[in-house]
């Protein structure tokens, strides 16, 4: 019994993870190293957050959590069965978002599932993003289908309504993240399209498509932001008045160590800056520490 035992247990591993020529993928001038991933365990990053809403900052709390996970890219779902040959292998970033505005609370959930093979998926297959704050829930969804994405758009907002509709290929903010941690030389640069983050989009009910956008990388000097050989990658979207900065560590594995953005109030007009910055970081099989012995780990990582 023993003896089968190992032998399930082998190929479950084998199933999850690969073989290792899966691994790395080059794609032009940068090399994807995927071997970071696939110990069996996710990251999971804690970070403090001042959040630019209505004519205020607002503390709260982001959770970050990246992990290697088998996609199935024809459903677009994960591959929990392995019947299917369609499966590829992705990054897939958890962004959680927790804020209070006076006396109400806003909870924002974005996930990313991005292939690591940038050669022959040039944007990320999904992004689907939850806000729900006191006054009602919003839901937006990404698919990429052949040759454009598909949108489903849920709203408790009159204007908004519920609709599907698809709109242009383009880079997406919400993938920013998942291509730092692969290999920040696949970032786009220079004039680009992008697809504003879905956060960005519900909270500021702006229209779901691509705008025209200034991208670049560099080194970061400053000591506002705790790491080692940092750059900051900068994203400016005229149209918009939005502007992004992601710094992360310039030594793979391209730890984020926090990130800015600044647009305008929909209340007053003023810019405002929204900041989040590291706390901590651990590697974890999260999926299994739910017991309340587990809890502990929440004191370790400083979750509130």
């Amino acid at each position: 019994m023993k003896t089968l035992y190992k032998t399930i247990s082998f190929i479950l591993i084998t199933l999850i993870f690969g073989c290792s020529s899966q691994s790395q993928t080059n794609v032009g001038s940068g090399k994807v190293d995927f071997s970071y991933w696939l110990d069996g365990k996710a990251e999971v990053a804690v970070y403090s957050l001042k959040q630019n809403r209505y004519n205020d900052i607002h503390d709260g709390e982001v959770v970050n959590v990246f992990v290697a996970e088998d996609f199935l890219e024809d459903k677009q779902v994960k591959n929990e069965t392995y019947t299917s040959k369609n499966s590829i292998k992705i990054l897939k970033n958890i962004r959680t978002t927790k804020f209070n505005t006076g006396i109400y609370d806003y909870s924002i959930h974005t996930s990313s599932f991005t292939p690591i093979d940038r050669s022959k998926y040039e944007q990320s297959l999904k992004i689907a993003c939850s806000m729900q704050e006191w006054c009602g829930t919003k839901y937006l969804q990404l698919n990429r289908r052949n040759s454009k994405f598909n949108i489903k758009s849920f709203s408790y907002f009159e204007k908004e309504g519920d609709e599907t509709f698809t709109i242009n290929l383009a880079t997406q903010e919400d993938e920013l993240q998942n291509i730092v941690r692969l290999n920040p030389k696949l970032l786009p640069l220079g004039e680009i399209q992008i697809v504003p983050s879905f956060a960005y989009l519900q909270l500021m009910h702006k229209k779901v498509k691509a705008y025209a956008a200034t991208a670049t990388n560099k080194g970061y000097k400053r000591n506002d932001f705790e790491g080692e050989n940092l750059n900051v990658y900068s994203l400016q979207i005229k149209d918009l008045q939005k502007t992004l900065q992601i710094y992360y560590e310039a030594n793979a594995p391209y730890k984020i160590v926090g990130w800015k953005e600044s647009y305008p109030s929909a209340f007053d007009g003023k810019i405002r800056t929204t900041v989040v910055t590291l706390k901590s970081v651990q590697r974890l099989a999260y999926w299994g520490l739910n017991s309340k012995s587990d809890s502990t780990k929440r004191v370790e990582l400083g979750l509130d």
